[in-house]
């Protein structure tokens, strides 16, 4: 990692569309153009999920992220093709975390969807399985470049395939735009809130599950920041963006479990106010904590005889080995999702196992990253195999 003083200059396009690297000059929070290199990491796994081709060269790139002197928010810039970071889906959303997640945020969807719902960033469906099992009926459409449709999938819910934009919205004769744990994802998040704002009826809502990028950070998840979540913002400023573009608070809730913010939006005056973002200090701070991270699970793996394994096959591994990890001293990557076994992490030279490897190990390590996860998959673990001993970061 290092950092430096290297200003941006402001008025140049902030970036291409298509195959080719993304050059943000102005801040896409607040619009501001005093950007300012914050930190670098060399190289770090472009996309996220598993894939069934060769290890090539080109598959890790250097991340630099740049803070805003006008809001204290943060941003990578260049980014990668966004053909490349989203080259196929990978978040199943699987498991009894993300089933509870899903279930309470289909509540609160309950109370606040009007009319038709276009889901966002849907992929696998498992949000509209939720929604539909909380006794939601209205009209639902997944919007989602290379979609992973569960098994089950309702014939009324509408798969398409694309990105967040004002003719998708359109097309879909959206009323409701639901954005679970996907605004992070959005390159130009000034961008998607004047198309929502243009394409949706005057009664129109959003309805957002946001992780609390602050909280995140601060806690050292694997999955806070990377070339999926480009942007970093606090709660505070996010409220004040929506507020911005004519979107006011029509109620909140926290899922606490994994530090997201639930969020309802009608149009109206919201409080435009916010203080300075915390960017500038938190997130060379979030690095430190994933080497730290890195160096400790490392010293484990030194001292053990015998065969180790890492999980699970997602950013939460790749984050690791970006900042530290030896890949060579594991046998394979463990995962409970199907679609990722017997395939490659990008990046990585490691291929995903199922659990059940562990019962055939000689004396098995498992480094465990699985954030909210941890606790699920190390009682799934140990009734595999009661003798592995599991190395969380807690």
């Amino acid at each position: 990692m290092s950092s430096a003083a290297h200003r941006l200059e402001a008025g140049e396009p902030r970036h291409s569309v298509s195959q080719k690297a993304m050059l943000r000059r102005s801040c896409v929070v607040c619009g501001g153009g005093d950007m300012c290199e914050l930190i670098r990491i060399e190289r770090f796994p472009v996309f996220q999920g598993p894939v069934d081709y060769p290890q090539g060269a080109d598959e890790c790139a250097p991340m630099t992220w740049h803070h805003c002197e006008a809001c204290g928010s943060a941003q990578i810039s260049p980014l990668p093709p966004l053909e490349q970071i989203y080259q196929s889906g990978h978040a199943t959303g699987l498991g009894a975390a993300w089933a509870r997640h899903h279930a309470a945020f289909a509540a609160f969807l309950m109370e606040h969807v009007k009319g038709a719902a276009v889901d966002v960033g849907g992929g696998s469906g498992t949000l509209a399985l939720a929604y539909r099992a909380a006794g939601g009926r209205q009209p639902w459409t997944i919007l989602e470049p290379n979609a992973l449709r569960v098994p089950g999938l309702p014939d009324d819910v509408v798969v398409i395939d694309g990105f967040l934009e004002h003719r998708a919205l359109a097309a879909a004769r959206a009323q409701t735009v639901v954005m679970c744990h996907m605004f992070e994802h959005v390159t130009d998040l000034r961008q998607a809130l004047a198309a929502i704002g243009e394409a949706l009826p005057q009664e129109g809502r959003i309805v957002i599950a946001w992780p609390e990028l602050e909280h995140w950070t601060r806690k050292g998840a694997a999955g806070a920041l990377n070339f999926e979540h480009g942007v970093y913002l606090t709660v505070p400023r996010l409220m004040a963006l929506f507020a911005e573009f004519g979107w006011s608070p029509l109620a909140r809730s926290r899922w606490a479990e994994n530090d997201t913010l639930f969020a309802a939006f009608a149009r109206g005056a919201g409080d435009r106010s916010a203080v300075r973002g915390d960017a500038v200090t938190a997130i060379p701070a979030y690095f430190g904590t994933l080497q730290a991270q890195a160096l400790r699970f490392q010293q484990a793996l030194d001292t053990h005889d015998g065969d180790a394994f890492l999980m699970p096959a997602s950013i939460y591994a790749q984050a690791l080995l970006a900042l530290g990890l030896d890949e060579g001293r594991f046998t394979a990557l463990l995962d409970n999702s199907p679609a990722k076994q017997g395939r490659r992490l990008y990046g990585t030279g490691l291929v995903a196992r199922p659990t059940n490897m562990l019962q055939q190990a000689r004396h098995p390590l498992v480094i465990l990253n699985g954030g909210a996860h941890d606790r699920e998959i190390t009682a799934g673990l140990k009734a595999l195999r009661p003798d592995a001993r599991i190395v969380t970061r807690d």
